[in-house]
């Protein structure tokens, strides 16, 4: 008896102990790929005067780890400098201003009560776990993180603009789904919004920049007439409620589209990356939103010096901008 519990004692002391936390090997590489992947674009493209560095959580199966912005922070991407914190989890990720998130695929941009913006995102190991999704992880990774960071450099436009959105009447729980929710049931409705989506992606795709112009016209006529029949009444407030979805959607779509298209990203022709993003279209701010800007920048390839402003151009402008070109 005495010896197999002095047997069980050392088994028991003699167990490994589940590994530290520690920011390094796949999460550090990946999320430094990421954030130079992001900075290139910004450099290249988009030149924000002032560039938003969120705090950022990322997770993976077993832990989870803050970024929090230092200027001593051991971890170092071009101009950003992070102190990085890392703590095991059970299945339940930690949010700044409280509550907890699922560590499944996910990944969102918010503003904390602060006034700092945050980041979430589940790492790739997440997303390579998936046998449901068709597409590629590696690189559905990387789109998501585009697009969702796009966002973190938005608040002060287009995140000011659905506050106030939902301070005039849109209902609380709305997202860049409101008005697919509202409106996608009904059957004239969806043929509308179809047509108009398909002349987007004709302008961007036209073979030159008179066809380009002359499709995006006609996109252009479809939307107003879209908004004109549906928005009206009570439900007015939707018209400037998918101007600015269409703009967020569209303009993080388009981040992401880029990093698919450049040589040193996802390295892929435009067609199939525009596949690559659009999915199966379920999301149609999201669908519609990527043709837009996509038209915009087959017009007016400066649109991003607009957009991403502190006060920030919506689709409206930016289509109107291309046409007077």
């Amino acid at each position: 008896m005495i010896t197999a519990l002095a047997a069980s004692i050392f088994l028991t002391a003699a167990a490994p102990a589940p590994p530290p936390c520690r920011f390094a090997g796949e999460p550090r590489a990946w999320t430094s790929q990421a954030l130079a992947s992001w900075d290139r674009l910004d450099h290249e493209r988009l030149r924000i005067a002032d560039p938003v560095t969120p705090v950022i959580t990322l997770f993976d199966a077993t832990c989870a780890w803050t970024l929090t912005p230092d200027a001593r922070g051991d971890f170092r991407v071009g101009a950003r400098r992070y102190r990085a914190t890392g703590a095991a989890h059970s299945g339940q990720v930690g949010l700044p201003d409280g509550g907890a998130v699922p560590a499944r695929k996910l990944a969102f941009a918010s503003p904390m009560s602060d006034g700092r913006m945050f980041f979430i995102m589940a790492l790739p190991s997440v997303w390579r776990a998936d046998d449901s999704e068709p597409r590629d992880w590696r690189r559905l990774s990387m789109v998501v993180f585009m697009h969702e960071f796009a966002h973190t450099q938005q608040a002060a436009s287009l995140g000011v603009r659905i506050d106030d959105l939902l301070a005039r009447g849109l209902p609380e729980d709305s997202d860049d789904d409101v008005i697919q929710d509202r409106f996608g049931g009904q059957p004239d409705y969806r043929t509308a919004y179809e047509g108009e989506r398909d002349l987007f992606y004709r302008a961007a795709a036209a073979r030159d920049a008179g066809m380009a112009r002359f499709n995006l016209a006609l996109a252009a006529h479809a939307m107003e007439a879209r908004r004109e029949q549906w928005f009206r009444g009570e439900d007015a407030l939707y018209a400037e409620a998918d101007d600015v979805f269409l703009t967020l959607e569209g303009t993080g779509n388009w981040a992401a589209w880029m990093w698919l298209t450049d040589p040193r990203g996802g390295r892929l022709s435009p067609s199939d990356a525009t596949t690559f993003v659009r999915g199966g279209g379920a999301h149609w701010s999201q669908d519609e939103g990527l043709g837009v800007i996509l038209a915009v920048d087959r017009l007016t390839p400066d649109w991003p010096a607009l957009a991403f402003a502190p006060r920030g151009a919506t689709a409206n402008r930016l289509i109107e901008r291309a046409l007077a070109q």
